[in-house]
């Protein structure tokens, strides 16, 4: 059974929490050195890469300035080069661009009509 858009939505924002309550009152190099944020994060980013894939385009086409691409290209790297993971990126995606990110889900989330 396929997970409706409304799910979809409320697994994006339960991980983007997810991630901030983990690095909460961390530091980079506190996050760099604790092997279960980086993972716990990393888990949280692939939950957002895949269920912003399964958001129709209605909703990825009314918020342009968002890289839906790269969101899910992201989830590719985590799940396949995973040896090759930046923990800068990691970092600036959880620290810059998942509240950005939270923001608009939760605007569409708001006005999506439940089902």
């Amino acid at each position: 059974m396929q997970r409706s858009v409304l799910l979809r939505l409320n697994d994006i924002l339960r991980a983007i929490d997810g991630a901030a309550e983990t690095i909460a009152g961390a530091d980079f190099e506190t996050f760099r050195s604790v092997y279960h944020m980086g993972r716990t994060v990393e888990r949280c980013i692939e939950i957002v890469s895949e269920a912003t894939r399964h958001l129709p385009t209605e909703i990825k086409s009314r918020y342009p300035d968002i890289p839906w691409h790269q969101i899910a290209g992201i989830g590719n790297v985590l799940r396949h080069d995973y040896d090759i993971v930046d923990d800068y990126v990691i970092w600036d995606v959880v620290t810059v661009h998942f509240p950005r990110l939270r923001l608009v889900i939760s605007e569409v989330r708001a006005q999506w009509p439940e089902k």
